[in-house]
């Protein structure tokens, strides 16, 4: 079970990364994996599974790193496509 766990993990960083570096046309894409983080973490909220005063670093880092990955993709997503649009308009 604790294999498939990682996989699982490896899997959706994986997807994250890529989702990421997408066009900025699509930057919804790169919010997939922090809204499946978020809601795993309300439906364990939910259940009682999650202490908010000791379970604190579980909530922030995890969504802060997240989220932080996103932002570097779309920046870097948005640099690649300004490169596009100024080859274009030299050519």
């Amino acid at each position: 079970m604790k294999a498939l766990i990682c996989v699982a993990v490896i899997a959706l960083t994986l997807f994250h990364f890529w989702a990421s570096h997408k066009s900025p046309r699509r930057w919804y894409l790169g919010g997939i994996v922090p809204l499946i983080w978020a809601g795993t973490l309300a439906f364990l909220f939910a259940r009682g599974s999650i202490v908010l005063g000791r379970d604190w670093a579980m909530l922030v880092f995890p969504m802060l790193l997240l989220l932080l990955i996103w932002a570097k993709g779309q920046h870097a997503a948005r640099r690649r496509e300004n490169n596009r649009m100024k080859a274009r308009d030299i050519a």
